[in-house]
């Protein structure tokens, strides 16, 4: 907003183009026309709306095992907008307005660190779940101290437990004890390594899913 001591229009209110002239406490001034805001639903944008409302319902649960596993590509941003920007292009299947979740593609942590090697989900039951990983047996020996860090999801019951750092990569696997998960739950899984001072990341790696059975 400008003062104007003379108007163009030689008063003191009124509007020309998309300047408006009025007189405030006194003094002339000038304003910019405010701008019409819309919000229009075209197909792009109702695409683009519904495939990050998915993954931010998703994601958000995990808050504090994205906060490590994408701290080094949070440039610019925060880790959790820099998980999202990759998953929301990467991580989503379907059609307009049935898309899903590819679990399989979901990354929860990237990084230049060597990453896990074939992640599997073990035959589980209810009270111990796990991936175990066949690791690359060319490792040099500091690797062996990566700290692992797991991520469970449990589809059925909609409901999720992390393993932060327990684990070292010379463990050759990740586990939690759920209370409340059942046999017939199905549960997805994912892993990936820091350093020991977390100042490197690794890819996260899917280890697939499992069927919980009886013990």
């Amino acid at each position: 907003m400008a003062i104007v001591q003379n108007p163009i229009t030689g008063r003191s209110s009124g509007q020309f183009a998309n300047a408006i002239f009025q007189t405030l406490l006194g003094k002339n001034v000038l304003r910019s026309k405010p701008l019409s805001i819309q919000n229009p639903r075209t197909l792009g944008q109702l695409t683009q709306r519904a495939r990050f409302a998915l993954i931010v319902q998703f994601l958000r649960a995990f808050l504090s095992i994205i906060r490590i596993g994408f701290k080094l590509k949070a440039i610019g941003q925060n880790a959790f907008n820099a998980c999202i920007s990759y998953n929301v292009s990467k991580s989503i299947s379907g059609t307009y307005p049935d898309y899903s979740i590819d679990f399989a593609k979901i990354m929860i942590a990237q990084g230049a660190l060597l990453k896990a090697g074939h992640a599997h989900m073990d035959e589980n039951v209810p009270q111990a779940v796990s991936i175990g990983i066949d690791e690359n047996c060319l490792m040099i020996d500091p690797e062996y101290n990566d700290l692992a860090y797991g991520l469970f999801y449990n589809l059925t019951k909609n409901s999720f437990m992390t393993s932060m750092g327990i684990n070292k990569r010379s463990d050759w696997g990740v586990n939690v004890v759920p209370e409340l998960w059942e046999v017939g739950d199905v549960v997805h899984g994912w892993v990936f390594y820091t350093s020991p001072d977390g100042s490197k990341v690794s890819d996260s790696v899917y280890a697939g899913s499992t069927t919980l059975i009886g013990g």
